[in-house]
């Protein structure tokens, strides 16, 4: 994914803080140039409350804009969620 494109993209989901009041806390960090380059290009960790915040944030039109967006940029996808 070209340098342009990941900004771009991090600066939609950072800006997600703004609009979903459920989002406790926000991170997006890209790749290591150093890593191998079979690693996927961008993070996004997220930290919410409870599962029906998590909810909620999946819901919110703010981020259905921006995982629209995302889709028609990337490749590959992979995600978890987990409990402290």
């Amino acid at each position: 994914m070209k340098f342009e494109r990941m900004t771009e993209m991090k600066e939609l989901l950072i800006d997600l803080k703004n609009h979903i009041n459920e989002i406790l806390s926000i991170e997006v960090n890209f790749n290591s140039p150093a890593a191998p380059e079979n690693n996927f290009d961008i993070i996004l960790q997220c930290e919410f409350k409870g599962w029906e915040d998590l909810e909620a944030y999946q819901h919110h039109p703010a981020h259905l804009e921006v995982a629209d967006y995302i889709k028609n940029i990337r490749s590959n996808r992979a995600a978890i969620d987990f409990e402290f």
